[in-house]
């Protein structure tokens, strides 16, 4: 009777290293590219301008490879940190210069107009502000922040039905959030 527990523990045992290996199989330098260590392919790499970056192959197993990574890209990265920076300090007007910027060659970015609305909110521009919240929700329906951002500059511009709207969104996205309880039931239970 002890037998089996034992043989289930022993397959379970052999089980696991099997998947472990794999899972980590250029560690300690092993299984580099055709018999040659992780070190000796890495030796080949000199250069700091790349970037280590995984890459899923057909075989479903991530192997390392070297991509040089495009000037595009970094200067992206580089003015949306500046902004973020920018943005952080509470620099308003100098930061919606770099997420402009960021906008430019970013425009798929989300977060950039969302900062952006932010900007206009603390400027009191709530036209522009629920132009640049509403270009990110379109890129990322389902952040509720957004949706509340976006149903107080509808409620300053005057704009209670579009604002109730987006309350309810940003509820209905997190309910258990108290802030987004409360600003709904506010606009809800306001008369016009």
């Amino acid at each position: 009777m002890i037998i089996y527990p034992i043989l289930i523990i022993i397959f379970l045992t052999g089980a696991f290293v099997i998947i472990w290996r794999r899972a980590y199989i250029f560690e300690n330098g092993e299984a580099g590219e055709e018999g040659k260590s992780l070190e000796e392919d890495l030796k080949k790499f000199d250069n700091p301008e790349e970037d280590l970056i995984f890459e899923e192959k057909e075989d479903k197993v991530k192997k390392f490879s070297f991509i040089k990574r495009p000037k595009v890209l970094e200067e992206k990265e580089e003015n949306f940190r500046k902004a973020e920076d920018l943005f952080a300090k509470k620099q308003y007007i100098s930061a919606e210069k770099w997420f402009l910027e960021a906008v430019q060659k970013d425009p798929k970015n989300s977060k950039i107009y969302a900062r952006l609305g932010i900007i206009y909110l603390e400027q009191k521009n709530y036209k522009d502000a629920i132009e640049a919240i509403n270009e990110s929700i379109k890129l990322e329906p389902n952040v509720a922040s957004r949706h509340f951002n976006l149903s107080y500059a509808y409620n300053l511009e005057g704009d209670r039905k579009s604002a109730v709207i987006h309350a309810k969104r940003a509820f209905k996205i997190e309910p258990t959030n108290k802030k987004y309880k409360v600003w709904f039931e506010g606009l809800r239970t306001k008369p016009y």
